[in-house]
């Protein structure tokens, strides 16, 4: 069996106690930096760390998008007869239409001045046509706990229309008897388009979207009795008053134009033969 050759230990290389104790200071003194020390600390590590400097933050401001210029159409010279009208109306083609010179003009210093006193020409339509309230305050009331007022649109739970009942979305498809004048009025164009003698330019003004032309029709019929009438729903790029909801209406003939309170009465008139 071989045996490991062990090589005996010179008593020269034996240390003593002394000997060990001072090796050790030796090499304590000259001791290289150790790995964790090669790093050099900064001065900012050791600030709080809210008085440290911080890299520059990139800031994206979010500002409100500019107000879209509102384009006026270009005055004419022509008036529209009720031919040319109907051809418009029909073919969705609204772009000829125009108002005189004299009725631009005056459209645009009202448009100017009511937007530098209401803030803008439909603030002044909510407030001084429809007698609304401005529309900062709706938002705020709409919000409230208040229930709202009963209104002549809403369909009962068998599908008929109840006067009683409230909607806040749109009107049934026909209407039945006066509608609240508070949430859609007929009313005259103050500054109408150039049409021929007879022929008259009015409004349908709304709180609710008007779209169903069924429903336009018939509230029309019942306004206009004896009358001739075409009317159409200004496309966005057409609308000087935006934010409100209204149908341009044209009407000829010697028939009255009846307002709520004049359905009411012939409601009541109707009521009272029964």
């Amino acid at each position: 069996m071989a045996v490991d050759h062990i090589q005996p230990t010179s008593s020269d290389n034996i240390l003593s106690p002394l000997q060990v104790q001072t090796e050790s200071r030796r090499n304590l003194l000259h001791m290289p930096p150790s790995s964790t020390s090669t790093h050099t600390t900064s001065t900012s590590s050791l600030k709080p760390q809210h008085l440290q400097r911080q890299p520059p933050t990139s800031i994206t401001t979010t500002s409100a998008p500019p107000k879209k210029p509102l384009v006026f159409k270009k005055p004419t010279k022509h008036q529209f007869t009720w031919s040319e009208l109907s051809k418009m109306v029909a073919s969705k083609d609204l772009t000829p239409m125009g108002r005189s010179e004299d009725v631009q003009e005056a459209y645009q210093r009202a448009i100017k001045r009511r937007t530098r006193i209401y803030g803008s020409p439909d603030e002044y339509i909510r407030q001084r046509v429809l007698h609304w309230p401005p529309a900062d305050k709706e938002d705020s009331s709409s919000s409230s706990s208040l229930s709202p007022p009963p209104s002549p649109w809403s369909a009962s739970s068998d599908g008929n229309e109840s006067p009683t009942s409230y909607s806040s979305i749109s009107p049934p498809s026909s209407p039945t008897g006066p509608v609240d004048p508070l949430e859609i009025r007929l009313a005259k164009n103050e500054f109408p388009y150039s049409v021929k003698p007879g022929i008259e330019h009015w409004l349908i003004w709304s709180q609710h979207p008007l779209t169903d032309e069924v429903w336009i029709r018939r509230y029309l019929e019942e306004r206009l009795p004896g009358r001739d009438f075409l009317f159409f729903i200004n496309p966005p790029e057409l609308r000087s008053v935006p934010s409100i909801s209204h149908v341009q209406v044209f009407t000829k003939g010697e028939g009255e134009v009846l307002d709520e309170e004049d359905i009411e009465i012939k409601q009541e008139e109707k009521d009272a033969q029964c």
